[in-house]
């Protein structure tokens, strides 16, 4: 199971996740969405340090994140302390040149 905790400040919004993100955190990831909708003009964070493994859905999931605060607010997507094995994996898929990443 998929967990997400919201910090906001005055530089944006940052979502501590912990789990694997994979198919069945699709449902709760889109809840996710709904609530960075209001995020307007704000840095969205993804903190990553407490997810071991991103299969390729999951991927899917962060790109469909970039794609819709994006539109919604124009802000890039941040990913924060990614894990060794998940950093290889954008790297591999070449999402590492589509995000911010932060270790």
């Amino acid at each position: 199971m998929m967990n997400f905790q919201y910090d906001e400040d005055s530089a944006g919004i940052v979502v501590r996740m912990s789990g694997d993100l994979n198919f069945s955190a699709n449902g709760e990831f889109r809840a996710v969405l709904e609530k960075l909708a209001a995020a307007k003009g704000r840095q969205v964070t993804f903190d990553l340090a407490n997810v071991p493994r991103i299969d390729s859905v999951g991927l899917g999931l962060l790109y469909i994140a970039r794609e819709e605060v994006a539109a919604a607010s124009g802000a890039r997507i941040r990913l924060k302390s990614p894990q060794s094995s998940i950093i290889k994996m954008l790297e591999l898929t070449e999402a590492d040149a589509d995000f911010d990443i932060q270790s």
